[in-house]
């Protein structure tokens, strides 16, 4: 279990981290989202005792993982850039880990079976320097579960990947999500959305959602967003005198335009926008209403 009890981080008298509190249980699949610079990074480094946290008190299966190093053992991480020494071949670089982390008779074992889960078999003596980048992605996760730990903790994992790329990358961590505690930073929503089932999102420093990702859209239910193309006089102004309108966000600049528009009114505000375009006189495109899904979890709670 891995729990973080009132965090706070700095970088001098910058703080990064407020505040943080959460407990994630063994086998979870969590989602850490936030914009950039929001302290994703921070917060994994400090699960992973690289970084100490300011103040708090950090808790990885009843250990710190600042004092107590062997139970970084049970921790696997792949960073952001994925250090890789491109002038090895991946033979070199997967037993140069292996023997670093085990003994000889358990560190062969345990290279030939990472590169069966990551499925390295026909790069496995060409020099990194010559793969694809989603091939030293692969190697990267080798290297993060060669010891078989019971946390592996990514961070954005498929960035700079081509949409092939990604999706190999998601089915191989879906796979190894089955046995496994989790943690994928990331600020691609689709990619939490289809790997993960909890979210955690920080801005600012600060948790601000946390939950089932059902559960985060159903706590959205009195959110209603609609999506109209209007060509019309003052259209953006008369839509924010929309009943309990929270946000109106022009899209598309010329004519006709698109707006967003998100109210808490219990009302469908649908028929309202049908009757103001005909008293304005407006020419409508498009009307049309969304479902709450995690891209407006994301803009509501960092907004």
């Amino acid at each position: 279990m891995i729990q973080l009890q009132a965090v706070d981080k700095y970088f001098g008298k910058k703080q990064v981290l407020k505040n943080i509190n959460l407990t994630i249980k063994p086998g979870e699949v969590v989602g850490l989202l936030g914009p950039n610079g929001a302290g994703k990074t921070t917060s994994l480094k400090i699960i992973t005792g690289i970084l100490p946290a300011s103040k708090g008190s950090v808790n990885i299966n009843g250990y710190d993982p600042l004092i107590d190093y062997q139970v970084r053992k049970s921790i696997g991480f792949l960073p952001e850039n994925n250090p890789l020494y491109e002038d090895m071949t991946v033979a070199e670089w997967l037993y140069f880990w292996a023997k670093i982390k085990s003994p000889p008779e358990i560190g062969q074992k345990q290279v030939i079976t990472a590169v069966k889960q990551t499925s390295l078999e026909k790069v496995f003596y060409q020099p990194i320097n010559s793969l694809s980048k989603g091939y030293r992605q692969r190697v990267g996760l080798a290297q993060a579960i060669l010891s078989q730990p019971d946390i592996l903790i990514l961070d954005e994992p498929t960035e700079g990947l081509d949409p092939i790329q990604r999706g190999e990358i998601h089915q191989l961590i879906r796979q190894l999500g089955k046995k496994k505690t989790i943690i994928i930073s990331s600020h691609v929503l689709a990619e939490i959305s289809k790997i993960c089932n909890r979210v955690i999102i920080i801005h600012q420093g600060k948790i601000v959602a946390d939950g089932p990702i059902k559960q985060l859209e159903e706590n959205l239910a009195g959110m209603q967003t609609i999506q109209v193309q209007i060509k019309g006089k003052q259209v953006l102004s008369n839509l924010k005198k929309l009943p309990d309108v929270v946000q109106v966000e022009k899209q598309t600049s010329g004519q006709p335009a698109r707006y967003i528009i998100q109210s808490r009114s219990k009302k469908d505000l649908r028929p309202m926008i049908f009757q103001l375009a005909v008293d304005k006189k407006w020419i409508l495109y498009e009307l049309q209403r969304q479902a709450a899904d995690l891209e407006q979890i994301f803009m509501q709670v960092t907004r």
